[in-house]
């Protein structure tokens, strides 16, 4: 016997061991009982296909535990081939849990959301990942009943290339819930397609906490997202936590905010803002302690007032959990703001909300700015901010505060790009890969 091959059969076997992968099965399922009988004999690195088709008014399943090396995984048996609709949902319960290539199309649960990770309120998922899936709703099928698309329950999830659009029901598209831990998720390379405009509160993409643990450090990542037409509301992303991180994501053709409703100490940086100049885009707003907004690129921005395309909101003296806290040390650094119709507004309030206590301890530096309207909008004193250093070009700046000329030129996404040293975001890698395969879609 050849020693070498012994020696490195023994290590594969142990690699095998270590990983948890030994034995390891694929196990066809073809309906929503045996998906649950599955799951339920399930070991780490198993994988559960399920079968092409139309799945129609099915209450999936998937409760297992997996492990960091082999998760378990629950995947389509060709990506976007299984279609789940009608009043159908997904439940994810137990940890190390993977969901692949599923396409929930008009899926509209009578009851629950469409996918939820925990099986109930005492059995929360932790440390599972939706991968490759979409959700989406075409023209004309809504109930319009209020119901949310994703709900992270738990903690360490990752929800990555995936892609979700058409939603007209109340109800925000995604949201991360929390239960007095850091849920420290990771939402990235995603596409959130058009979402028309709701009317009322409620028709936010993306919401990180609520008002009641707007005070709890949730640390998720919103990274490398792109958003496209997402016009439910004003708050496109509601922040309610803190200290979460949104980099890198593209915002086009949206009729809202990246808004940092409550919550304190969150970091906003590398993200692009396009406009086109549609009416209502905005950029992004600043309610609280704490917030880095540092290097964003906003171009063509036809928002005013909160849709401005950075807005530091008044606050409101004993604010309760949902009103709006006093922003105090922000730093607004190095931002390029191009050709917005209101490039920055200080001390702006909801005409309906007696906000009297303006933006706080707060700084200007360095940011670059061309416009054709005055740089700074005042409501108020502005006493509390103060305008370091800038470049400005265009119009004059309305403010106190030393500045340098700049050229049109000079603040464009490509002199961003060379200035902060980041690339385009790769739109042709976000979503879903198998969908951009389906002409119908």
């Amino acid at each position: 016997m050849n020693p070498s091959l012994t020696l490195a059969g023994l290590l594969a076997v142990c690699t095998l061991m270590t990983d948890g992968r030994l034995g390891a099965a694929e196990v066809a399922v073809a309906d929503a009982a045996q998906l649950r009988a599955a799951a339920s004999a399930a070991r780490p690195g198993d994988v559960l296909v399920m079968k092409d088709g139309t799945w129609t008014d099915v209450d999936l399943v998937f409760q297992a535990n997996g492990s960091a090396e082999a998760p378990i995984t629950l995947r389509a048996a060709t990506p976007g081939a299984v279609v789940i609709s009608g009043n159908s949902s997904l439940r994810i319960g137990g940890s190390h849990l993977t969901v692949d290539g599923l396409w929930f199309k008009d899926a509209l649960p009578t009851k629950g959301d469409v996918v939820t990770f925990r099986l109930d309120a005492k059995n929360l998922a932790s440390q599972c990942r939706l991968t490759q899936c979409a959700i989406t709703e075409s023209e004309g099928v809504g109930d319009g009943k209020e119901r949310k698309w994703v709900s992270l329950y738990g903690a360490h999830h990752k929800v990555d290339h995936c892609h979700f659009a058409g939603k007209t029901g109340k109800g925000t598209l995604m949201v991360v819930w929390l239960d007095g831990g850091e849920a420290s998720h990771v939402i990235e390379a995603n596409s959130f397609g058009k979402r028309l405009k709701l009317g009322k509160n409620g028709g936010e993409i993306l919401r990180v906490g609520d008002s009641d643990s707007s005070m709890q450090n949730a640390r998720c990542r919103v990274v490398g997202n792109l958003f496209e037409e997402c016009s439910g509301e004003v708050e496109m992303i509601s922040n309610k936590s803190c200290e979460n991180l949104y980099e890198g994501n593209v915002f086009r053709n949206s009729q809202g905010t990246l808004t940092l409703r409550h919550g304190n100490r969150c970091h906003v940086e590398g993200n692009a803002f396009f406009g086109n100049g549609r009416p209502h885009t905005g950029g992004i707003r600043i309610i609280g302690e704490g917030h880095q907004v540092i290097g964003n690129y906003l171009e063509k921005l036809e928002g005013t007032e909160a849709r401005a395309a950075i807005c530091l909101m008044n606050g409101i003296e004993n604010s309760p959990p949902n009103g709006y806290f006093q922003v105090k040390e922000a730093l607004v650094k190095g931002n390029y703001i191009n050709q917005c119709r209101e490039s920055i507004n200080i001390g702006y309030a909801d005409k309906d909300v007696k906000a009297p206590l303006e933006p706080l301890n707060s700084v200007l530096a360095d940011n670059v700015i061309y416009a054709t309207n005055r740089i700074v909008t005042l409501q108020g004193t502005g006493a509390g901010v103060r305008w370091s250093s800038g470049r400005v070009g265009g119009a004059e700046l309305g403010y106190a505060g030393p500045v340098e000329p700049v050229q049109a030129q000079e603040v464009t996404y490509e002199a961003w790009l060379k200035a902060t040293g980041r690339k385009p975001l790769d739109e042709g890698t976000v979503g879903v890969s198998w969908m951009k395969r389906i002409p119908s879609s």
